[in-house]
């Protein structure tokens, strides 16, 4: 009885492994057609737009091409890194007008800012990193219009400023509570509220923040 039912085991495995190639090629084929289906559908609508638009759109198809093709393991580690950057710009966002905020409490008290120091230290390095994470999650493509480029590069402008701020506060302790540092500070967290927006743009559109 034992071997009856063995045996019929083996059968229905082997009829599982047959089958099972035969199904995937399938929805291998099914998947083509529907590829094939799509980039038609694609060509026609595109050949109905006028010139200037039709070349956008070739544009806009070219870089989706491109971004789905299959990458190095050095190429996906490095887009899946970038991605991390949402994530990381909200070290600076916080921060930084925190330090701002405290370090102007601290002055009017006249109290210690040595806490102010280390918050202001790691506000620039994420800076730093949140731009870095940036240029990896969007690479060296054109940008798409003027919000990606105010985003890059002002991303960009403000990693640097973090990265000197940092260093400053780092290397010189009683530049810390001077008046430079609270304007400094407090420039970058006007900034920040600026890059927050268009990052928003970028994801929701320009009216995000509409009332």
């Amino acid at each position: 009885m034992v071997l009856i039912r063995g045996f019929f085991f083996l059968l229905l495995m082997l009829a599982v492994g047959l089958a099972t190639p035969a199904v995937a090629h399938k929805d291998h084929e099914k998947k083509e057609a529907q590829q094939e289906a799509a980039a038609d559908a694609a060509a026609k609508q595109m050949s109905s737009l006028p010139p200037a638009e039709m070349q956008a759109a070739m544009a806009d198809h070219a870089a989706q091409m491109e971004a789905e093709a299959p990458k190095s393991w050095i190429a996906r580690s490095m887009d899946w890194i970038g991605r991390l950057h949402p994530f990381a710009v909200h070290f600076p966002i916080a921060l930084f007008p925190v330090a701002w905020l405290a370090l102007m409490l601290a002055r009017r008290r006249g109290d210690t800012v040595d806490v102010i120091r280390a918050l202001i230290v790691v506000a620039g390095a994420a800076s730093v990193g949140a731009a870095l994470l940036g240029w990896m999650n969007a690479g060296l493509a054109p940008d798409r219009d003027w919000i990606h480029a105010w985003h890059r590069w002002l991303g960009t402008g403000l990693g640097a400023i973090g990265g000197v701020v940092a260093l400053w506060a780092w290397r010189r302790a009683v530049s810390v509570n001077s008046r430079a540092m609270v304007w400094t500070l407090g420039l970058a967290t006007l900034v920040l509220l600026v890059q927050g927006w268009l990052g928003g743009a970028l994801i929701h559109g320009m009216d995000h923040m509409n009332w």
